[in-house]
């Protein structure tokens, strides 16, 4: 841990570094990869706003996040939970979504902020976004805010109900289910729908089952995807993307049965930006849900997954090891159980 700054009577704010294009600069080839030095220091002001320590976990593509190292940041978090008033940690974009969903089901009832933000540029460039994305960042962590939020551009976001949308402008995330929770301007804007602050007791919880696997449907395909995924072993847990509501393709029901007679938990989201998945509305979502598959209602593809993980380890984990039907029970009960509001459904 290097200690930025000790100024009194500011916020302390823990920073976790996990790399990241924010880090990274053009190696041999001119391609991006993780470099070693350190930029803390070349944001403005950020000093004057809060007392910072940084802890660098790892300097890595987020392409190559992992479980694991989810795990090691929300271990930290709860090891220095009480003597920070928020932190912030340094990512890649690309599964940013993915990490800040899986956070929310590792570190249940979090009563302070945890901010998730990083760049499209890295920091070392001509005209860097990170500097604004770290600062407000920074900033937003000693707020009165009580969950886990990507903030990224103009834009405060639930993590767990976030998705990344743009892979060229400053505002890459969105959440399309859902307003976001604030906005970035002059000003920093939280708004009503957002967790508050609490002094709830936090709940750590990191043995989540990473043998998941998302599989979005393809139309017209003639490969049966699902009859070659229920012969893999090391299959404990799928999330399908269906069609519109939830609709998987007649030609791949078989294989899908094939899964759940191994009593494998199986959730369907859909792949549509807004609504929300609804089984019995068609014949060919009906099928699946007889078969014995649940609705992911309105989760993200993303969060479905990391709460799939949450769910089949938490379950796994108890001391009355449950087996066959009555263990994907409760892996789905597990699994309907609003966290962070992941499953709250605004029209807007």
């Amino acid at each position: 841990m290097s200690n930025i700054s000790r100024k009194q009577n500011i916020p302390r704010i823990l920073i976790l570094d996990t790399g990241g294009t924010i880090s990274q600069k053009p190696g041999r080839n001119g391609a991006l990869e993780p470099c070693s030095t350190d930029y803390i220091d070349m944001v403005p002001r950020l000093h004057d706003i809060a007392q910072i320590e940084l802890i660098r976990l790892e300097r890595m593509d987020s392409t190559d996040m992992t479980t694991a190292l989810r795990a090691v940041i929300a271990r930290q978090i709860a090891e220095e939970y009480d003597d920070y008033n928020g932190f912030v940690v340094l990512h890649g974009t690309d599964t940013m979504t993915d990490t800040a969903a899986a956070l929310t089901y590792m570190l249940k009832n979090l009563g302070k902020p945890l901010v998730l933000t990083g760049a499209q540029l890295p920091i070392f460039a001509p005209g860097p976004d990170g500097m604004n994305n770290l600062f407000y960042s920074v900033k937003l962590a000693s707020m009165d805010l009580g969950e886990v939020v990507i903030c990224f551009g103009d834009r405060i976001l639930r993590g767990c109900r976030s998705i990344k949308e743009n892979v060229h402008g400053f505002n890459a995330f969105g959440s399309t289910r859902i307003p976001p929770l604030g906005e970035l301007g002059v000003s920093v804007r939280l708004l009503a729908h957002r967790i508050p602050r609490s002094k709830t007791v936090l709940e750590v919880f990191t043995g989540f089952d990473s043998g998941v696997c998302y599989l979005p449907m393809s139309s017209g395909t003639d490969l049966p995807l699902l009859e070659h995924l229920a012969e893999w072993e090391g299959l404990h847990g799928l999330v399908i993307g269906g069609f519109g509501t939830g609709n998987i393709p007649s030609s791949q029901t078989e294989g899908l049965k094939k899964i759940l007679l191994r009593n494998i938990p199986v959730v369907v989201v859909t792949t549509c930006l807004r609504g929300d998945t609804i089984l019995d509305q068609y014949e060919v979502g009906r099928v699946v849900r007889r078969a014995g598959a649940i609705e992911g209602l309105d989760l993200t593809p993303v969060a479905a997954v990391q709460k799939l993980m949450y769910a089949i380890g938490l379950t796994d984990s108890a001391s009355e090891k449950l087996k066959g039907e009555e263990r994907r029970q409760k892996i789905y009960e597990l699994f309907r159980m609003p966290i962070g509001l992941d499953m709250e459904y605004l029209s807007f």
